[in-house]
């Protein structure tokens, strides 16, 4: 793993060398092929993802129907959630082109972040900093599609 391309990951950036170079260690990459399904929607997740290469879609399922919330591209993480509380995961995860992963699994990430807590409290805080720029980001858009479908359902009421 590369120390340069780790930077791009908003969670490393305030990452000195020293302990990027110390948290490439932790990580497996893997080459993976387009269209294939990376975590399921309902599975148990144990690793924390980046996005080397490529770009991968975040579908949930709606009314029987999978539904695209997101794309990452390069600097993109995904797998974070059940780090922080575990359970099922929230939503498939799949390659959209040829893509490299880098991840770590959780064991491995929450010791390290114990025998390095500067480092973990650094890597903590972004995550908790993106966490919540995605969540207003989803609450806005949920705001609005409710405005959208209650405005429509006025103007069918008064048509």
């Amino acid at each position: 793993m590369d120390v340069d391309l780790l930077r791009t990951v908003s969670i490393f950036r305030t990452l000195s060398d020293d302990e990027l170079r110390a948290f490439c260690g932790l990580l497996t990459a893997r080459d993976v092929p387009p269209r294939e399904r990376i975590i399921e929607e309902g599975t148990e997740v144990h690793s924390l993802y980046l996005v080397c290469t490529g770009v991968v879609h975040i579908r949930r399922m709606a009314q029987k129907r999978e539904m695209l919330l997101g794309r990452l591209g390069v600097g993109g993480f995904f797998g974070e959630i059940n780090l922080f509380d575990p359970g099922l995961a929230t939503a498939s995860i799949y390659t959209m082109k040829p893509t490299k992963l880098a991840f770590v699994d959780y064991v491995t990430l929450r010791t390290f972040m114990a025998e390095h807590p500067a480092t973990g409290y650094k890597i903590v805080s972004a995550m908790m900093t993106e966490m919540a720029r995605r969540f207003r980001l989803t609450s806005a858009r949920l705001v609005n599609t409710a405005y959208w479908k209650s405005a429509e359902a006025a103007v069918a009421h008064n048509s």
